[in-house]
């Protein structure tokens, strides 16, 4: 079964996405960013990035005050990667 309504996004949603686990790991905020500003995915369209960024992290920040909902532990874990779409978004709007 496919997706009714399937489309392809701008090419920095993967990068965009995975982008503050680096900084969860223990790299700097700053590598990352200039990561993503040299990265032919996010260098060629640094608006749409950092406004994906934006967004994922106010998704993230919204549902990690959220109880955990029954069957889903690691969901509320995950979306406190907020933190470090934050410090993320501060180097890349300095």
């Amino acid at each position: 079964m496919g997706w009714a309504n399937a489309t392809t996004g701008p090419a920095c949603t993967n990068a965009v996405s995975l982008a503050p686990q680096p900084v969860l790991a223990g790299h700097t905020p700053a590598d990352i960013a200039r990561l993503l500003t040299e990265h032919p995915a996010t260098g060629n369209d640094p608006d749409t990035a950092t406004a994906f960024l934006a967004a994922l992290t106010g998704h993230w920040h919204r549902y990690a005050r959220l109880p955990a909902p029954p069957g889903a532990l690691g969901l509320r874990p995950y979306h406190h990667r907020a933190a470090a779409g934050l410090a993320l978004l501060s180097h890349r709007l300095s």
